[in-house]
């Protein structure tokens, strides 16, 4: 994402949500408002593989496209869809053209320590 588009979505994320953790991945492709521990809104380019050995997310996709590789499937996610992602499964997801925006549930609530990078 461009320095103007973080700058945007940064401004939109802590109008809808005040007092949202905004967190942007060093490369620039994905930006994550973290509500508390078990809900984010999520804007993505693109994601890096990774895992959780603890935590299931669920995305729900709300602008948007989205593909999802998740556990060796692909799923193309439109506004309304979601998936549900098991511990254990190495996942990332990209936006088809424009960044999508979803919303993220996590149970339990996601820490850093669970988020395990490949």
């Amino acid at each position: 994402m461009t320095d103007e588009q973080i700058a945007t979505y940064r401004a939109e994320l802590l109008r809808d949500h005040p007092g949202a953790n905004i967190k942007i991945a060093d490369d620039k492709a994905e930006m994550v408002a973290e509500i508390d521990g078990h809900r984010a809104i999520a804007v993505v380019e693109r994601s890096q593989p990774h895992f959780h050995s603890k935590t299931t997310e669920i995305y729900k996709v709300f602008r948007g496209t989205l593909h999802v590789a998740c556990g060796g499937r692909g799923y193309l996610l439109q506004p309304g869809d979601s998936v549900t992602i098991q511990p254990g499964s190495i996942h990332f997801a990209r936006g088809a053209g424009s960044p999508a925006w979803l919303e993220v549930l996590s149970e339990p609530a996601w820490t850093i320590e669970d988020y395990l990078v490949l």
